[in-house]
Formats: structure tokens, C-alpha cells, sequence
């Protein structure tokens, strides 16, 4: 009886110790602070309220770099055909 209450006491301590650990590998060192949202990333290339999509965004965020590839992309974009219209099937 004694031995199984010393090794639940065992258990219990050593599970204590466990979870006391991890919580203070979690906390943050006195004097450091987590950057806020704006300090994380660099604003002038977030896209926060979706206003620019696909290449646009691309043109703003990348600048100079891929330009060519970007212009090939959009020059493609706007010269494809039109959606061929499909056929009705019957059954549908």
C-alpha cells in the first residue's frame, strides 16, 4: 500500500516539476516585450486590407526585382482568349 502511494506522490512531482518548466520556457525575460503588430513586419509591404491583388500587389511588394516576368505575366492575362461557352449535357 505504502508503494503505490509513494510512487503516485513520485508521479505527481514529477509532472509538477514538468508543467513548471514549460510555463516558465514561455514566459518572456524580465525587460522584453513582444513586438506589436506593427513592429513584426515592414507595413509599406503589407497588403492588411486586400485593396491590391495578384500582380498589382506583386508590382507594389517586389519593386524592380521579376518586373520582366511580372509584364510577361500580365501581357498573357489580358491577351487570352475568352472562356470558350461549354455545352449543356442532359441529365444536369
Amino acid at each position: 500500500m505504502k508503494r503505490n502511494q509513494l510512487l503516485a506522490a513520485l508521479v505527481t512531482v514529477i509532472l509538477a516539476v514538468a508543467f513548471n518548466t514549460i510555463a516558465v520556457a514561455q514566459t518572456a525575460p524580465p525587460g522584453v516585450t513582444k513586438p506589436t503588430a506593427p513592429e513584426q513586419g515592414n507595413p509599406e509591404r503589407s497588403n492588411k486590407g486586400g485593396q491590391l491583388r495578384g500582380l498589382d500587389r506583386a508590382d507594389r511588394v517586389a519593386g524592380e526585382h521579376g518586373k520582366q516576368g511580372r509584364d510577361t505575366a500580365r501581357d498573357a492575362q489580358l491577351n487570352r482568349p475568352a472562356h470558350p461557352v461549354r455545352p449543356e449535357r442532359p441529365g444536369r
